[in-house]
């Protein structure tokens, strides 16, 4: 069977959990997880080729961008989650992403486009470099491993830098963006201790993050306003409940790792309906948007309501996840459902 970009896509959505679990573990565990987040890391890229070898898929197109938000949350979910990150870095980050995601519904149905921008994929690399350095930094808090693992790095990039303008003549706009950053990273590390080190590049990251999301912003959120107040209402709706469930975290008195498990499902949900609505708008199809809105919306906050009234604010928010990953399982399921009916004519794989 010849490999495809969508079986690399899928591969990398599968196996995500296992090194999720090995974040958790000692020194031993967390290497394997570092391991196995750059051999994930790596099937992105190699997806990209083929998907350009081979020519890229309705599928394909819908699954990328899901396995990537995945991927981020993953890893920064747990990093918050053991007190490594802090979540006022973090929540900001995820907000971006789901807000974009909300904006691009809108320009769908208004037959506009926000087409990848060169620093929004830069900033996915990013995210997923930097979460692996944030991780790698608590786990040898004595700075030699990731001195030498980036000075490595900037070297071999040095060397493939001058062999590309030996060749080209010059130097893309992302090589000279990842020279920057590389020396950026190894200066920050021989600079400051191992926590100022996290916070830095746990600021890099939500710099840069926000910076590629506000041309976005610009050209998403003036269509959104066009279209009135319900627009904006529905916009701000569709935010609550993953950035909610992310904010819950910060008041658990201890690190929780179902907990945590519980919000990585809830945002992996959320990014997955929330691409699956915009297919459903691009091809003609009934959107259900809005059962999310005027039902999984007001349920999920109905239990963290009763959750708080009978049990307190600890159990209440353990009700509030537990619920609002159920009714995203099912929010999920009926747009798989309406999904996968295609429409006469049309080919999705």
């Amino acid at each position: 069977m010849k490999i495809r970009a969508n079986h690399l896509t899928a591969l990398r959505i599968i196996l995500l959990p296992l090194p999720y679990f090995l974040v958790y573990g000692g020194k031993r565990a967390r290497i394997a997880a570092l391991v196995a987040f750059a051999i994930l890391g790596l099937t992105d890229y190699l997806d990209g080729l083929l998907a350009r070898r081979d020519g890229s898929t309705a599928l394909g197109r819908l699954l990328d961008p899901v396995a990537d938000k995945i991927f981020i949350s993953v890893t920064l979910i747990p990093l918050v989650d053991l007190r490594i990150l802090p979540l006022w870095i973090v929540w900001p980050i995820f907000l971006r992403e789901f807000l974009v995601t909300a904006l691009r519904r809108f320009l769908t149905g208004a037959k506009k486009q926000l087409r990848v921008t060169e620093l929004a994929k830069i900033k996915t690399t990013l995210q997923m470099i930097g979460a692996g350095l944030i991780l790698a930094v608590d786990t040898f808090p004595d700075k030699t491993v990731i001195i030498a693992f980036l000075y490595g790095a900037l070297v071999a990039t040095l060397f493939l830098a001058v062999g590309l303008y030996w060749r080209d003549n010059h130097l893309s706009t992302r090589m000279k963006v990842a020279l920057g950053l590389l020396m950026l990273g190894l200066g920050v590390a021989l600079a400051l201790r191992p926590r100022q080190i996290i916070l830095a590049y746990g600021l890099i990251i939500l710099g840069i993050t926000l910076v590629s999301g506000s041309q976005y912003l610009l050209i998403g959120l003036p269509e959104c306003l066009k279209r009135g107040f319900p627009a904006f209402v529905r916009l701000v709706a569709s935010l609550i409940l993953p950035l909610l469930s992310l904010a819950m975290m910060s008041l658990l008195p201890q690190k929780m790792e179902m907990t945590s498990l519980l919000v990585v499902l809830i945002l992996a949900l959320e990014f997955g309906s929330q691409c699956l609505d915009i297919w459903a708008v691009q091809e003609g199809k009934a959107d259900i948007s809005w059962i999310k809105i005027r039902i999984v919306l007001p349920l999920a906050l109905l239990s963290l309501f009763l959750g708080q009234l009978f049990y307190g604010l600890t159990s209440a928010i353990k009700v509030f996840l537990w619920t609002t990953t159920g009714l995203c399982i099912c929010y999920m399921l009926a747009t798989i459902w309406i999904w996968q009916r295609p429409s006469p004519g049309k080919s999705y794989v």
